[in-house]
Formats: C-alpha cells, sequence, structure tokens
C-alpha cells in the first residue's frame, strides 16, 4: 500500500486498523476536502521554492498584510545617503593629573598625585633587581612611547594605563604584551602629546646607526598586545646601545675597545622604523659600540670595567665623518687592560634641569650630575661628573676606589 499509493508509515497503518462500518460519507468527504488543500499547498510551495517572482510576489503580498495589520506611523527618515558621524574618542577622556613611572626591567604605572607626594622618589614599589629610568608628571591625555633594548617600541595612552599605588609594584608589559622578550628592557620613555615631527635617533652594538621619525609610531591597531619595530637588528647577538631625540647635533660614538668617533647626525638618513639604517663606525672584529650619545657639551666621561673613571674635551674628538675607526681614549695596556662599560655627556650644573633623558624629575640649577657605580661585590660608588679635573685623550682615568679594580663595575646610572 506505501509503495503503490505513495502513502506513510501512519497513513498505511491508519487504513489497515480502520474499521469500514465507521468510514461514513462525511469522511470520505473531509479527506478528500484536506488531500486538496494538501496538493494546494504542494504545488504553492514549489513554485516558490523554483520561482524567484512568485518568492518575490508572496513576500510582497505578506508585507501588505502587515502593513494593513500594523499601521503605525514610521518613526525613522529613509535617506538616500546617510550621514556618518563621528566621535573623538579623545573628547571622551577625562583630563586628570597623574604621574607615569616606567622601570627597566619593563614595570610600568600611573599614579595619583596624593600618593605620588605622599612618598619620595626612592620608596617607589619596584624589584630589589630593578632600576627607575623615567618619572614624570602628565595628563590623561597624553601618549606613552616605550623604547626596548631589542629595537621595539610600545605605546600606551596614558589613561588606559592601570592606577597603581607608588609604594606598589607596577604592571608588567609582558601581562600585554606578547612579544616582550624575556630578555628585553626598556633603554628609554618619554611622554609625547601628538605624533608630529620629532626625530630620534638609534646606535646599535654591531655599529649601525638611524634617524626615525615619531609619526611612524601612531597607534597601530594591535597597539594593546604588540610592539612594533624602530630598529632592525643584525643578529641575536645585537641589541640597541642608545635611543634618544635629536635635531640637529653632533653624535659621539665610544666602542668596547676604547675608540671614539664624533660626527653630525645629518650623515645619518632619516628612514623608516623597519630599515636597519647605516654603518656609524668601522669596528674591529672583536668590538663592538658600548655607547653612542649627542655631542652637544663640552666634555664627556668614559667609565671602565675595572672601575678607573675620567672626564675628557669633547674638542679632543674633532668632528669627522661616520664609518671611520675614530680615535683612541684609551692607553692599552698588556696586563689587565682597560674597556670602555659606559660613556655619557658631562652637563653643567646650570644644564642639568635642561635634561630629558632618564631625568627622574626636574632638578634645581644647582644640582648635579652623579654617577653611581654597583661593583660585583654589591659595593656602591659615587663620583661627582662635574668635579672631575679633564684628562689626556689617552688617559686611563683615575681609580674611583682603591678597592673597584679588584671586584669590577656591575652596573652604573647617573643619578
Amino acid at each position: 500500500m506505501k509503495v503503490s499509493y505513495e502513502f506513510s508509515e501512519e497513513q498505511a497503518e491508519a487504513i489497515v486498523t480502520l474499521q469500514l462500518y465507521r468510514l461514513t460519507n462525511t469522511d470520505i468527504v473531509t479527506l478528500e476536502n484536506e488531500e486538496a488543500e494538501l496538493r494546494e499547498r504542494i504545488t504553492m510551495l514549489k513554485a516558490i521554492i523554483g520561482d524567484e517572482r512568485t518568492m518575490y510576489n508572496v513576500m510582497k503580498r505578506e508585507l501588505r498584510e502587515v502593513k494593513k495589520k500594523f499601521a503605525t506611523p514610521r518613526l525613522t527618515e529613509l535617506q538616500a545617503e546617510a550621514e556618518t558621524i563621528e566621535i573623538d574618542v579623545a573628547s571622551l577622556i577625562v583630563e586628570e593629573d597623574t604621574f607615569v613611572s616606567v622601570t627597566k626591567g619593563g614595570y610600568i604605572k600611573r599614579t595619583s598625585p596624593r600618593s605620588y607626594n605622599a612618598s619620595t622618589v626612592e620608596e617607589i614599589g619596584k624589584r630589589d633587581d630593578d632600576e627607575l629610568i623615567f618619572v614624570a608628571q602628565a595628563k590623561t591625555t597624553q601618549h606613552l612611547l616605550i623604547f626596548t633594548n631589542l629595537g621595539n617600541v610600545i605605546y600606551r595612552p596614558i589613561h588606559e594605563l592601570t592606577d597603581i599605588r607608588w609604594k606598589d609594584i607596577g604592571e608588567h608589559l609582558s601581562q600585554t604584551i606578547t612579544n616582550f622578550a624575556t630578555d628585553e628592557y626598556v633603554l628609554y620613555a618619554e611622554i609625547v602629546d601628538d605624533f608630529g615631527s620629532q626625530t630620534y635617533f638609534a646606535a646599535t652594538k654591531l655599529g649601525q646607526i638611524k634617524r626615525f621619525e615619531r609619526k611612524e609610531f601612531t597607534p597601530w591597531r594591535t597597539y594593546k598586545s604588540k610592539s612594533v619595530k624602530y630598529a632592525k637588528l643584525k643578529n641575536a647577538d645585537d641589541s640597541v646601545v642608545t635611543i634618544s631625540p635629536i635635531a640637529l647635533d653632533d653624535v659621539m660614538i665610544v666602542t668596547h675597545n676604547g675608540y671614539a668617533l664624533h660626527f653630525n647626525i645629518e650623515e645619518v638618513p632619516v628612514v623608516g622604523a623597519k630599515a636597519a639604517g647605516v654603518k656609524a663606525i668601522n669596528l674591529k672584529d672583536d668590538d663592538f659600540v658600548a655607547s653612542a650619545f649627542v655631542a652637544n657639551t663640552d666634555s664627556f666621561f668614559i667609565l671602565t670595567q675595572r672601575g678607573s673613571l675620567k672626564r675628557m674635551a669633547t674638542e679632543l674628538i674633532p668632528a669627522t665623518s661616520r664609518a671611520n675607526r675614530g680615535l683612541q681614549v684609551l692607553r692599552e695596556l698588556k696586563s689587565k687592560p682597560h674597556r670602555v662599560f659606559m660613556a655619557g655627556p658631562v652637563h653643567a650644573s646650570n644644564d642639568v634641569q635642561n635634561l630629558d633623558l632618564f631625568t627622574i624629575s626636574t632638578v634645581d640649577s644647582d644640582d648635579v650630575e652623579t654617577l653611581e657605580v654597583h661593583s660585583n661585590k654589591g659595593a656602591v660608588y659615587q663620583a661627582i661628573l662635574e668635579d672631575l679635573n679633564l684628562s689626556e685623550r689617552t688617559s686611563n682615568g683615575s681609580f674611583i676606589s682603591d678597592k673597584i679594580s679588584d671586584e669590577g663595575v656591575f652596573s652604573a646610572r647617573i643619578k
């Protein structure tokens, strides 16, 4: 029966069990009418599925019925061209005063003026082996740029920084930046109002140098989770030695083996953030760049790995062209030779307040630069750079302590 009449299982079962005496004429008519309705509905549905015009006509008819049934006037206006409304997100940020701090190890935070003023700078919450390299007053409408030793730059709007008490440790960059490496640390940080025409220079350990512009770091789409490149490194042994804003100043390059080269930054082209740059100095096979800095002062200092310190006149290294070998600034010794651990400019007392590289806070004109040296045995030594006598170009300087030569230098920083 299912095969002959195309009945379903349920229909065939109903017919087999049907008691014929109950099948009245009324039942037959009802069933015939139901069959006719179903066949008509099947025909209509097939037409809707198979013919696009029929489908559209049905849709129009049903929509007219809806319109007739729900005859409420339209509240919105249909326009041929919709006007795009753009909202400036920056205008929604509440401008507040705050203090922003960054440590060398990569901990960042913003702190309320109340919490900051209730403590001293030295009371900042940080790890014992970490170092505070940047703290400044800022507005929540400003921006923070962080440059690392592996040639990466990290962007953070100030208002997005976590508000943390001054005595508590901040948020580590690796908590949000997925490509922050274990051997990566912060070299330089600054607060900016916009991404205008400021130019920077960066020098690498293997002797490359480049200039690039801040506009390269206009906030990118994935800034919350990824850093972008500002310097291309040669290999895994390479790293950025210095990153600093610069105008049309001179640059001094000092190598580990004691060579210094002085040239104008205009010899370095302005290139894109991902470019490798050009050769800064002609290095020997066993040499590398120890320091690079803006040479706009009358003198600079050199600290060796044995703890010897000297100050020499900038004019003793005449300005020349980049990619040269440079002049020796240390006398070579056969036994325990000196090697450059750190070098940098010496600012006069009345110039210290104009510093912006690693400046902890605004200082008075009577403050002086102090070099703080930590030995491998944990001893701490300090020297006021401006008080050092000027030395000859090839002098090895004087030891800052009788014991430092045997202990060796572990770290050093300008206070």
